[in-house]
């Protein structure tokens, strides 16, 4: 979803039922065609302030980039004028809804969320999720689980806009996760690439361990093919990402200031679990 999104005509609405509804309207032009809706929604004003905000999106079909009217969710017109407010409760569940073709269940809670009320030169109204500040931060938890033979094609699903602007084509992504302890996981992928007119299976794996500070370091790390051809494609980006073995890198420092994430972590059974806490 875009950081502003369309919530119908100007002004807002004073009244939860029909905030709900817009949001409804809204999942839906996000969705496939000729899918039915399953989202669940309901909402609570308090003037500018989101009181709460529940979604329940158990079976809900997330559409990708090539299945979705931007009209329908974005503002069109130029901004004119704006209202702060904030989003004091957030839940969101589903159990499952499918994303890019994987089966996705996802409890998140979120607190403090500050949202600005925008109404545009077209009468549009729009709200956008604003950034949170070291003087409002925003607190919650997020647990999101895949099973683990659908991650790789959910993974293939989320990647294929970025690989579309490299001219890489991925028929088919086959990962394996082993956790090895409950901030580190080794990672094992096998995929089906096309560039142009030469293809070929890529063979990749990397060990990924996360501090207590958030710190990413991968060890391990391999990338290779088969096909001569590809392979010497692959060396010049394995050279790359070889160069980043051992390093520390502070995901910390690239969160906007107001989020902290602690208590991170990983669980690899018939699911690949993630289970996180901003404080």
């Amino acid at each position: 979803m875009p950081d502003r999104i369309l919530l119908g005509s100007a002004p807002r609405p004073t009244d939860g039922t029909v905030l709900a509804k817009r949001i409804r309207k809204l999942m839906i032009a996000a969705e496939p065609a000729r899918i039915a809706c399953t989202a669940h929604i309901d909402a609570v004003l308090d003037g500018p302030d989101i009181e709460r905000l529940d979604l329940d999106l158990t079976g809900y079909v997330l559409g990708s980039e090539h299945d979705r009217d931007r009209s329908r969710i974005e503002p069109q017109g130029a901004p004119i004028t704006s209202e702060e407010g904030v989003l004091r409760h957030l839940r969101v569940h589903a159990a499952p809804m499918r994303v890019s073709g994987a089966d996705v269940t996802l409890d998140l809670e979120l607190q403090g969320v500050p949202v600005r009320w925008i109404e545009t030169d077209a009468g549009e109204l729009a709200l956008e999720l604003g950034r949170p500040s070291d003087d409002r931060p925003v607190h919650g938890s997020m647990r999101v689980a895949v099973p683990k033979e659908q991650l790789g094609d959910a993974v293939r699903g989320l990647a294929e806009p970025m690989l579309q602007e490299l001219g890489v084509a991925v028929s088919r992504l086959d990962l394996e996760l082993e956790a090895l302890t409950p901030r580190s996981v080794r990672a094992y992928a096998d995929a089906k690439v096309r560039k142009g007119l030469l293809g070929a299976s890529a063979h990749g794996a990397a060990t990924a361990t996360l501090d207590d500070r958030l710190g990413l370091t991968l060890d391990d790390i391999s990338l290779d093919s088969g096909n001569p051809l590809v392979g010497a494609m692959l060396a010049v980006a394995r050279g790359r990402i070889q160069g980043f073995e051992g390093h520390r890198i502070d995901l910390a420092a690239e969160l906007p200031a107001g989020v902290r994430v602690e208590d991170v972590q990983v669980r690899v059974e018939r699911d690949v679990v993630v289970e996180a806490r901003l404080a």
